[in-house]
Protein backbone atom coordinates (compact mmCIF):
# COMPACT_ATOMS: atom_id res chain seq x y z
CA UNK A 1 0.00 0.00 0.00
CA UNK A 2 1.07 3.54 -1.04
CA UNK A 3 2.53 5.51 2.20
CA UNK A 4 -0.31 8.60 2.94
CA UNK A 5 1.06 11.91 3.91
CA UNK A 6 0.83 13.64 7.48
CA UNK A 7 -0.65 16.90 7.47
CA UNK A 8 2.59 18.63 8.21
CA UNK A 9 4.06 17.54 4.39
CA UNK A 10 1.72 19.39 2.89
CA UNK A 11 3.05 22.74 2.61
CA UNK A 12 6.56 21.37 1.93
CA UNK A 13 4.66 19.38 -0.95
CA UNK A 14 3.53 22.46 -2.77
CA UNK A 15 6.89 24.55 -2.34
CA UNK A 16 8.63 21.34 -3.76
CA UNK A 17 6.87 20.58 -6.32
CA UNK A 18 6.72 24.35 -7.46
CA UNK A 19 10.63 24.75 -7.30
CA UNK A 20 11.20 21.67 -10.04
CA UNK A 21 8.70 22.96 -12.56
CA UNK A 22 11.04 24.52 -14.85
CA UNK A 23 13.53 21.69 -14.78
CA UNK A 24 10.34 19.35 -15.47
CA UNK A 25 9.60 21.19 -18.39
CA UNK A 26 13.25 21.09 -19.72
CA UNK A 27 12.99 17.77 -18.98
CA UNK A 28 10.02 16.88 -20.85
CA UNK A 29 11.30 18.62 -23.95
CA UNK A 30 8.16 20.27 -24.38
CA UNK A 31 8.30 23.93 -23.19
CA UNK A 32 11.05 25.98 -22.84
CA UNK A 33 11.02 28.85 -19.96
CA UNK A 34 13.72 30.99 -18.74
CA UNK A 35 14.31 31.60 -15.04
CA UNK A 36 12.40 29.19 -12.13
CA UNK A 37 8.68 29.76 -12.08
CA UNK A 38 8.41 29.28 -8.32
CA UNK A 39 5.34 30.18 -6.23
CA UNK A 40 3.91 31.11 -9.67
CA UNK A 41 4.22 27.72 -11.08
CA UNK A 42 0.26 27.54 -12.54
CA UNK A 43 -1.98 25.62 -10.99
CA UNK A 44 -0.26 25.02 -7.46
CA UNK A 45 -1.81 27.87 -5.27
CA UNK A 46 -4.56 27.96 -3.23
CA UNK A 47 -7.61 29.03 -4.52
CA UNK A 48 -6.88 27.42 -8.18
CA UNK A 49 -9.58 26.64 -10.65
CA UNK A 50 -10.12 22.75 -10.34
CA UNK A 51 -12.61 22.48 -13.48
CA UNK A 52 -10.13 24.50 -16.10
CA UNK A 53 -6.73 23.20 -14.62
CA UNK A 54 -7.33 20.04 -12.89
CA UNK A 55 -8.80 16.97 -15.03
CA UNK A 56 -8.35 12.99 -13.92
CA UNK A 57 -8.06 11.48 -17.45
CA UNK A 58 -7.17 12.72 -20.69
CA UNK A 59 -6.95 11.57 -24.18
CA UNK A 60 -4.45 11.90 -27.11
CA UNK A 61 -3.83 10.97 -30.35
CA UNK A 62 -7.58 10.59 -31.78
CA UNK A 63 -7.92 8.37 -28.19
CA UNK A 64 -5.75 6.10 -29.39
CA UNK A 65 -4.04 6.86 -25.35
CA UNK A 66 -6.08 7.64 -22.79
CA UNK A 67 -4.24 8.68 -20.27
CA UNK A 68 -6.21 8.01 -16.58
CA UNK A 69 -4.42 9.28 -12.90
CA UNK A 70 -4.15 7.20 -9.70
CA UNK A 71 -6.14 7.52 -6.97
CA UNK A 72 -5.30 11.42 -5.32
CA UNK A 73 -3.37 12.24 -8.31
CA UNK A 74 -4.69 14.79 -10.85
CA UNK A 75 -3.37 16.20 -14.85
CA UNK A 76 -1.92 19.72 -15.01
CA UNK A 77 -4.14 20.89 -18.46
CA UNK A 78 -1.93 23.64 -18.89
CA UNK A 79 0.78 21.62 -19.40
CA UNK A 80 -0.28 19.15 -22.10
CA UNK A 81 0.62 18.48 -25.36
CA UNK A 82 -0.70 16.53 -28.15
CA UNK A 83 1.22 16.47 -30.86
CA UNK A 84 1.59 14.58 -33.86
CA UNK A 85 5.31 14.27 -33.37
CA UNK A 86 5.07 13.68 -29.35
CA UNK A 87 2.25 14.00 -26.69
CA UNK A 88 3.07 14.98 -23.03
CA UNK A 89 1.35 14.59 -19.90
CA UNK A 90 2.61 15.78 -16.40
CA UNK A 91 0.66 14.79 -12.91
CA UNK A 92 0.87 15.07 -9.63
CA UNK A 93 -1.17 15.33 -6.34
CA UNK A 94 -4.84 16.64 -6.97
CA UNK A 95 -3.93 18.45 -3.65
CA UNK A 96 -1.33 20.56 -5.15
CA UNK A 97 -2.41 20.84 -8.44
CA UNK A 98 -6.13 22.72 -7.18
CA UNK A 99 -5.30 23.89 -3.90
CA UNK A 100 -7.54 21.76 -2.41
CA UNK A 101 -8.01 19.45 0.70
CA UNK A 102 -8.27 16.13 -0.73
CA UNK A 103 -6.88 12.46 -0.98
CA UNK A 104 -3.50 12.58 1.15
CA UNK A 105 -0.66 11.31 -0.88
CA UNK A 106 2.81 11.20 -1.44
CA UNK A 107 4.34 14.19 -3.09
CA UNK A 108 5.33 13.10 -6.95
CA UNK A 109 5.64 14.24 -10.22
CA UNK A 110 4.84 11.93 -12.79
CA UNK A 111 5.49 12.44 -16.79
CA UNK A 112 4.24 10.28 -20.10
CA UNK A 113 5.59 10.93 -23.34
CA UNK A 114 3.77 9.60 -25.92
CA UNK A 115 5.04 8.93 -29.81
CA UNK A 116 4.28 7.28 -32.66
CA UNK A 117 5.92 4.14 -33.34
CA UNK A 118 3.86 2.49 -35.86
CA UNK A 119 1.41 -0.30 -36.12
CA UNK A 120 4.38 -2.76 -35.50
CA UNK A 121 5.55 -0.99 -32.05
CA UNK A 122 6.21 -3.55 -29.56
CA UNK A 123 7.21 -2.73 -25.52
CA UNK A 124 11.11 -1.54 -24.95
CA UNK A 125 12.75 -3.84 -22.88
CA UNK A 126 14.13 -2.69 -19.86
CA UNK A 127 17.69 -3.22 -21.26
CA UNK A 128 16.79 -0.77 -23.67
CA UNK A 129 15.25 2.12 -21.08
CA UNK A 130 18.64 1.32 -19.34
CA UNK A 131 20.77 1.90 -22.10
CA UNK A 132 18.86 5.03 -22.72
CA UNK A 133 20.86 6.41 -19.49
CA UNK A 134 24.19 5.61 -20.46
CA UNK A 135 26.37 5.57 -17.27
CA UNK A 136 23.67 5.62 -14.89
CA UNK A 137 23.75 2.68 -12.27
CA UNK A 138 20.59 0.59 -12.41
CA UNK A 139 18.98 -0.86 -8.83
CA UNK A 140 16.24 -3.32 -10.49
CA UNK A 141 15.22 -3.82 -14.04
CA UNK A 142 11.87 -5.67 -14.47
CA UNK A 143 10.14 -6.80 -17.56
CA UNK A 144 6.99 -7.37 -17.92
CA UNK A 145 4.07 -8.33 -20.65
CA UNK A 146 2.28 -4.89 -21.05
CA UNK A 147 5.34 -2.81 -19.01
CA UNK A 148 8.89 -2.46 -18.42
CA UNK A 149 10.70 -0.21 -15.43
CA UNK A 150 13.39 0.36 -14.66
CA UNK A 151 14.93 1.75 -10.84
CA UNK A 152 17.65 3.80 -11.81
CA UNK A 153 20.26 4.75 -8.44
CA UNK A 154 21.15 8.51 -9.98
CA UNK A 155 20.94 10.89 -12.80
CA UNK A 156 16.99 11.88 -11.63
CA UNK A 157 18.35 15.40 -9.88
CA UNK A 158 20.49 16.16 -13.17
CA UNK A 159 17.01 17.06 -14.20
CA UNK A 160 14.92 18.31 -11.55
CA UNK A 161 16.25 19.84 -7.99
CA UNK A 162 15.44 19.07 -4.72
CA UNK A 163 14.36 15.85 -5.89
CA UNK A 164 15.84 12.03 -4.73
CA UNK A 165 18.75 10.96 -7.53
CA UNK A 166 17.00 7.60 -7.38
CA UNK A 167 14.02 7.48 -9.83
CA UNK A 168 11.74 5.22 -11.82
CA UNK A 169 11.48 5.10 -15.49
CA UNK A 170 9.13 2.92 -17.43
CA UNK A 171 7.75 2.12 -21.55
CA UNK A 172 4.91 0.69 -23.08
CA UNK A 173 3.18 0.28 -26.27
CA UNK A 174 -0.77 1.28 -26.63
CA UNK A 175 -2.19 1.30 -30.20
CA UNK A 176 1.06 1.55 -32.30
CA UNK A 177 2.17 4.59 -29.74
CA UNK A 178 5.47 3.87 -27.63
CA UNK A 179 4.99 5.47 -23.73
CA UNK A 180 7.47 6.62 -21.53
CA UNK A 181 7.08 7.01 -18.25
CA UNK A 182 8.83 8.34 -15.43
CA UNK A 183 8.33 9.17 -11.66
CA UNK A 184 10.45 11.34 -9.34
CA UNK A 185 9.64 12.10 -5.51
CA UNK A 186 11.76 14.32 -3.06
CA UNK A 187 14.65 13.63 -1.36
CA UNK A 188 14.26 10.87 0.99
CA UNK A 189 10.42 9.99 -0.29
CA UNK A 190 9.38 6.73 0.12
CA UNK A 191 8.55 7.02 -3.92
CA UNK A 192 12.08 6.59 -4.20
CA UNK A 193 11.93 3.20 -3.51
CA UNK A 194 8.93 0.80 -4.41
CA UNK A 195 6.21 2.83 -3.51
CA UNK A 196 6.93 4.65 -6.60
CA UNK A 197 7.38 1.10 -9.28
CA UNK A 198 4.25 0.71 -7.10
CA UNK A 199 2.67 3.99 -8.29
CA UNK A 200 4.24 4.00 -12.01
CA UNK A 201 2.44 0.61 -12.39
CA UNK A 202 -0.72 1.80 -11.24
CA UNK A 203 -0.56 4.81 -13.45
CA UNK A 204 0.58 2.42 -16.64
CA UNK A 205 -2.47 0.04 -15.95
CA UNK A 206 -4.87 2.89 -15.49
CA UNK A 207 -3.72 4.31 -19.32
CA UNK A 208 -3.93 0.87 -20.71
CA UNK A 209 -7.42 -0.29 -19.21
CA UNK A 210 -8.68 3.36 -20.14
CA UNK A 211 -6.89 3.13 -23.65
CA UNK A 212 -9.17 1.73 -26.54
CA UNK A 213 -8.21 -2.34 -28.38
CA UNK A 214 -7.22 -0.64 -31.95
CA UNK A 215 -7.14 -3.14 -34.89
CA UNK A 216 -3.54 -2.19 -36.00
CA UNK A 217 -2.56 -3.50 -39.61
CA UNK A 218 1.46 -3.85 -39.76
CA UNK A 219 2.38 -3.75 -43.52
CA UNK A 220 4.42 -6.32 -44.84
CA UNK A 221 8.23 -5.70 -45.81
CA UNK A 222 6.83 -5.47 -49.53
CA UNK A 223 4.92 -2.73 -49.00
CA UNK A 224 7.09 -0.71 -47.64
CA UNK A 225 8.99 1.73 -49.53
CA UNK A 226 12.66 0.58 -50.13
CA UNK A 227 13.87 3.78 -48.77
CA UNK A 228 12.15 3.13 -45.42
CA UNK A 229 12.97 -0.35 -45.49
CA UNK A 230 16.83 0.40 -46.15
CA UNK A 231 17.02 2.83 -43.15
CA UNK A 232 17.67 0.77 -39.75
CA UNK A 233 15.30 1.34 -36.94
CA UNK A 234 16.32 3.62 -34.13
CA UNK A 235 14.84 3.46 -31.00
CA UNK A 236 13.10 6.82 -30.03
CA UNK A 237 15.15 7.99 -26.77
CA UNK A 238 15.68 11.50 -27.78
CA UNK A 239 12.32 11.77 -27.47
CA UNK A 240 10.88 9.67 -25.17
CA UNK A 241 13.41 10.28 -22.49
CA UNK A 242 14.86 13.46 -23.71
CA UNK A 243 17.45 13.67 -20.93
CA UNK A 244 18.68 10.29 -21.54
CA UNK A 245 22.34 9.77 -21.98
Amino acid sequence: MLSPIRADKRNGMSTWISNIGRCLIALAGVLSLSGCLGAGFPGFGAGGDVQRDVIRSVSLYDGDVVVSAPDGYCIDRRFLRDRVSRGFVMLASCESLSGTRGQNVEPVIMTLTIVPGGAGAANPSSAEIANSMSGTSVITSIDDTDLSLVHFASGGDQALAEKDPKHWRGAMAINGHLVALSLYGPQGSPMAGTDGQLLLRALAKNTKASSPVRSLIVESAAEVAPSAASEPTKPLWGVLFPNSG
